[in-house]
């Protein structure tokens, strides 16, 4: 099972996206800063991450650059408030392959899911 790595200090961000990959067939893995998340990176080796860039210990910028300096290749969506253009080019020069701008948009999303090649399950009664 993929795994993906939801990454932010606020508590209800991760709970949206938890529920936003209730769809899919993947494992949630959370943290709440980029120290926490480099841990879990080291570990379980997701297959997707959502980062957020302002969090306390260590911000997604950083985190970012630790990806980058140790070669490690998962695909990062960043995840923020923050959408002045600095931020946006700071990520990508950084290695991030998206950038989402919370509020979080549908289509975007499913978007940066793709990545996974997962199909969307069917959480309907109805079908």
């Amino acid at each position: 099972m993929k795994k993906v790595l939801i990454v932010d200090d606020a508590a209800d961000s991760r709970l949206l996206f938890k529920k936003l990959l209730e769809k899919y067939p993947v494992e949630i893995l959370e943290a709440k800063d980029g120290k926490e998340a480099w841990d879990i990176i080291l570990k379980e080796q997701p297959h997707l991450v959502l980062l957020d860039i302002h969090m306390p210990n260590k911000d997604g910028f950083e985190l970012l650059e630790d990806l980058k300096e140790e070669w490690i290749s998962i695909p990062v969506a960043v995840v923020s408030n923050d959408d002045e253009a600095i931020t946006i080019e700071s990520s990508f020069y950084l290695g991030a392959q998206a950038f989402l701008k919370k509020p979080i948009d549908l289509k975007e999303f499913k978007d940066v899911i793709r990545v996974l090649n997962l199909p969307e399950q069917n959480t309907s009664y109805w079908g």
